[in-house]
């Protein structure tokens, strides 16, 4: 085994460690491990550095191989796929380069169906493709995305029926040698989905259409999942918007109240149901945040504290603190006081998130016809289910 892989097994191991100090709150030990992992890290980076020089010494004196290059396969994809994508209904011919086409185009000249696309004028649509939309799950990272914290499943069809699971408390029991094993029931439950198409318009300068080096989603990827992002977590948020209302309910009024730190704890470990205590999280926006931030012990110590192997998010009792800014989810106010909502959730058990194809590209020039300019329209198609309603419990502070 390498040296690189043998510090990789230790590292995992000690991250492992400070996580179980940290949930433990053993924030000293936790401290100490933490440096440990460190210096297991810079010996890490070293033993790598050192393998890949004896790799470089070894290609030099080995014979060089032929491999083919995709770097320039889909570079050339791409920009065949945008010269198709902003040539709207086909009417100003952008046309491609033998490269482009041979690269784009398979050998029976039907491209991932573009080619019966590109001959209707009103079928426009294109999927982004796979170079393209790791751009834009690099750009999600710029976000807090709701959709991260939920079940996700591929739809093939735009509606239809998925099994879901709820706790069923099964127990073994004892039975005599040849005797027969005793049976029990066990129900399942059905969500139904109907998948709904979003979509966003955003305009692009023409100078840019003609630049055959252009990268669309580098150019414009942001905006359109800034909106896609926006989009989803509101559609998350509203079964969880209606969990803490109640059917009847006008507001948060309904929503149990925690005053302290204890009165947190008890909503979280005994009023959500334990089955669901070891993936639940703490979502709240960011005057929930605050609350959280100062909270403290009685001899004065913060209870809100750093994860220490990632430094960009916060814990309580172990559990992540997921933040949601203001603008998606806005405190209520309830007789001249204002409250901020909070939830301890499974999101995985209790939102499954059914999703269709993916990122779908539309130009038309009619939308900006005025301007020497394109509407990019991107089109989204998807739909949320809750499955576990019991995974999750809604409360609400006063801020």
């Amino acid at each position: 085994m390498k040296k690189s892989d043998e510090l990789r097994q230790a590292i995992s191991a000690k991250k492992l460690e400070v996580e179980n100090l940290q949930s433990e709150m053993k924030i000293s030990d936790a401290a100490a491990a933490a440096k440990e992992l460190q210096k297991l890290n810079n010996e890490f980076q070293i033993a790598v550095a050192l393998e890949g020089a004896q790799f470089d010494d070894f290609k030099k004196s080995a014979a060089p191989v032929a491999t083919p290059s995709t770097t320039d396969a889909a570079k050339l994809r791409n920009r065949a796929f945008n010269k198709l994508v902003l040539n709207p209904a086909r009417k100003e011919p952008i046309p491609l380069t033998d490269d482009e086409r041979a690269a784009y185009f398979n050998v029976s000249g039907s491209p991932e169906q573009p080619a019966q696309i590109e001959s209707l004028d009103e079928k426009g649509g294109y999927l982004v493709p796979a170079e393209q939309m790791a751009t834009l799950q690099e750009f999600r990272k710029d976000f807090v995305s709701l959709k991260n914290y939920v079940s996700v499943v591929s739809a093939n069809s735009t509606s239809g029926r998925w099994a879901t699971f709820t706790q069923q408390n099964l127990k073994f029991q004892k039975f005599a040698e040849m005797s027969d094993i005793p049976e029990t029931d066990t129900t399942f439950g059905e969500a139904t989905y109907v998948i709904e198409d979003w979509g966003l318009t955003v305009p692009i300068s023409k100078q840019l259409i003609y630049d055959a080096n252009i990268d669309i989603l580098s150019f414009m990827g942001r905006q359109l999942v800034e909106g896609v992002v926006t989009t989803e977590n509101e559609e998350i948020l509203k079964p969880l918007n209606k969990l803490i209302t109640g059917d009847a309910a006008s507001n948060i009024a309904e929503a149990p109240t925690i005053t302290s730190h204890q009165s947190l704890n008890n909503a979280m470990l005994k009023t959500l149901d334990g089955v669901y205590y070891n993936a639940a999280k703490i979502f709240t926006n960011q005057d929930g945040f605050l609350w959280l931030a100062n909270l403290e012990d009685t001899q004065k110590r913060p209870l809100f504290q750093p994860d220490i192997s990632e430094p960009n998010k916060y814990l309580y009792r172990g559990k992540e603190i997921v933040v949601i800014p203001n603008t998606q989810l806005p405190n209520t106010a309830i007789s001249s006081k204002n409250y901020a909502p909070f939830w301890i959730a499974d999101l995985r058990s209790f939102i499954t998130f059914f999703e269709r194809k993916g990122l779908e590209l539309i130009a038309d020039k009619s939308v900006f016809f005025k301007k020497y300019g394109v509407g990019l329209q991107g089109v989204v198609r998807f739909s949320v289910v809750v499955t576990d309603p019991a995974a999750a419990v809604a409360l609400k502070v006063e801020i």
